[in-house]
């Protein structure tokens, strides 16, 4: 009896709400602060395609080479030594014209050679082969994901040797996952990796103090003893110290990568370099990826003294976390096979893959398997918004890379460097490239989804058996787009009530815990597409109203200390598919789209069960 008289009640709340306009559209008990908004995280826009046919990125393009050719020439300042430095660049998209699972995806590409380099290649191209450091662990991750492990395994069910008594490390409480993605806290390196024993002297004249040669490690130090083999790197992180507690927060490890090629060499009796090729270069038709030493013939080799770690540099077993080397194309092809989600069997473990495992102390700067997750909301002046790249660079003796993906525009970008050792150059390049180009892509996203916008409208019959115009109930749907994100909901009305009031009545009585609803609506794409059956390249598409709410202003209500400090929070992410009415939520439509086309058929509204709209405009 208490539930039916509760439910009663609200039922009377919620009526008297409904016949008092206003009543609740903005309590004055709960001032509202200026707010800017907050979107989805994500495409917020279908993906654009046929990025190769695109007006605005050609220009972006031809701009952008024009402006390295004056760099390159000296007519504008490059930040770098152009004699000493050659470089290779490229856009990389799935979503051209004309692909196949041959094709690299490079949209555009830039090479230069730098007239000082002597050794090595005299002709860039695709397939020039750079040293690429760490990003080898991107193809040591995707190795571990590609193989029968269970990823929440213990290290030390594949290298016991790891955990003895008294081990400082406890080694049985450090899984697979987390040495994967720097949260295992293990060293970096080997204690023993960057000892060279040629700077002794420079460390005593710099006041450390004297010591002697059996204080260094007894493998591995450059200069006074041979690399370590896999019962001497055992032995040593068997009595490592830990430099935080497992899953504490990331610490960068190389040494993980070496751990956990050594399990799956354990496991699988296959070396480092039969496993790659077996799981990805094979597959994936890498023919210029590979540990180093690479083909001089084909090498980009900076005019630098032959040195340790540098081009036709052994790394050992150090390669797993920085020994590789790759090219233009190849890095590409990568790109592209996580971009089209065909890298694994299938799309949900590349999304899995994209996904941050931690945080750094930066506000900007999260940490994935392995990826160096940049944020930033300053790329797209006219449209500001939170965009997402999911990076990784790497290093070595005269090479600097970096391999960037944006997943919410589909695009990719590549950039090798070889050249001076204190080079900014990759940096410069890296922050040139992306400025220039995603702007043109966003410009691009929206002008492709102008076929989403315009006047939908339906007139609904209250009785399938009369068509007087008396007995019709009008349905309209207005979409445009501004300089805000996603689509805008400018009227969404049936029978002459406007829709989107009422759902914000709803709102202020039923969720007003989670905060004020803003009263402009905005949808996005979710990605979940049905075809049509038996209709050609014809698809729906599940869109999503954006709950999007407004913290209160604290400071104005309340003397209490710190209000405001904690407002600016995103709590869109917890409002999606949750109020419904008969089974039909209230923030979903769906499109119907010819591909083939490019032509929005119609938009469906489930909840206010429209069935078809068609564009009136």
């Amino acid at each position: 009896m208490m539930t039916i008289k509760f439910a009663t009640m609200f039922i009377i709340l919620i009526v008297s709400v409904l016949f008092c306009p206003g009543s609740l559209a903005n309590p004055s008990r709960v001032p509202l602060p200026s707010w800017s908004g907050c979107s989805v995280n994500g495409p917020l826009l279908p993906r654009p395609t046929q990025l190769d046919r695109s007006k605005v990125i050609h220009e972006a393009t031809e701009n952008l080479t024009k402006t390295l050719d004056s760099a390159i020439e000296k007519k504008i300042k490059a930040g770098f030594n152009v004699d000493n430095t050659s470089f290779s660049i490229a856009l990389v998209s799935p979503r051209q014209t004309n692909t196949s699972d041959e094709e690299n995806g490079i949209l555009w590409s830039y090479h230069h050679l730098g007239k000082n380099n002597f050794q090595g290649t005299k002709h860039l191209n695709e397939e020039s082969q750079y040293l690429i450091g760490s990003i080898s662990k991107v193809f040591s991750d995707l190795l571990l994901l590609k193989s029968d492990v269970d990823l929440d395994d213990p290290i030390t069910n594949y290298l016991p040797g790891l955990q003895k008594e008294g081990s400082p490390i406890q080694w049985s409480n450090i899984t697979l996952s987390a040495l994967s993605n720097h949260l295992a806290g293990i060293p970096s390196n080997l204690p023993s990796s960057f000892e060279y024993y040629a700077l002794q002297s420079v460390y005593e004249q710099l006041g450390f103090p004297p010591i002697s040669n059996e204080s260094y490690p007894n493998c591995g130090v450059t200069g006074l003893s041979e690399a370590c083999n896999e019962t001497q790197i055992i032995e040593m992180m068997s009595s490592a110290l830990p430099v935080r507690d497992p899953y504490t927060e990331p610490v960068y490890s190389s040494l993980s990568f070496e751990l956990i090629a050594l399990a799956l060499g354990q496991k699988t009796g296959k070396s480092y370099d039969k496993m790659l090729e077996e799981k990805i270069l094979g597959p994936l038709r890498l023919t210029n990826t590979g540990s180093s030493p690479g083909n001089d013939e084909k090498a980009v080799i900076p005019p630098l003294e032959k040195d340790v770690l540098g081009w036709g540099s052994d790394y050992g077993f150090a390669t797993p976390g920085g020994g590789l080397y790759s090219s233009l194309g190849d890095l590409s092809t990568l790109a592209k096979r996580i971009l089209d989600e065909t890298i694994f069997s299938n799309p949900e473990k590349t999304r899995q893959w994209l996904k941050p495992q931690s945080m750094t102390s930066g506000i900007n700067g999260l940490v994935g398997r392995p990826w160096e997750i940049q944020r930033t909301d300053n790329l797209i002046p006219q449209n500001p918004h939170t965009v997402d790249i999911y990076a990784k660079g790497g290093g070595a003796n005269g090479y600097v890379s970096q391999i960037s993906l944006v997943d919410e525009y589909g695009v990719g970008f590549v950039v090798l460097t070889a050249g001076p050792r204190e080079s900014a150059v990759a940096w410069i390049l890296n922050e040139a490239v992306i400025t220039s180009l995603i702007p043109a892509i966003d410009s691009e996203a929206r002008s492709q989804a102008e076929i989403y916008t315009g006047n939908f409208s339906l007139a609904l019959s209250r009785n399938s058996t009369t068509s007087e115009s008396e007995d019709m109930e009008p349905v309209e749907l207005v979409l445009s787009m501004d300089e805000g994100t996603g689509l805008k909901i400018d009227t969404l009305a049936r029978n002459g009530s406007d829709i989107l009031k009422g759902i914000g009545k709803l709102w202020d009585e039923m969720l007003p815990m989670i905060g004020i609803l803003n009263p402009e609506f905005r949808i996005y794409p979710t990605g979940i597409e049905n075809p049509v059956e038996g209709d050609g390249n014809v698809v729906l598409e599940d869109w999503r109203i954006n709950f999007d709410t407004i913290p209160s202003d604290n400071s104005a209500m309340s003397d209490l200390p710190g209000q405001g400090k904690l407002s600016n929070v995103c709590a869109s992410w917890q409002t999606e598919a949750w109020i419904y009415y008969g089974g039909e939520a209230l923030d979903r439509i769906v499109f119907k789209v010819d591909r083939d086309a490019k032509k929005v058929i119609g938009v469906d509204i489930p909840f206010l069960r429209t069935g078809l709209l068609a564009d009136a405009t």
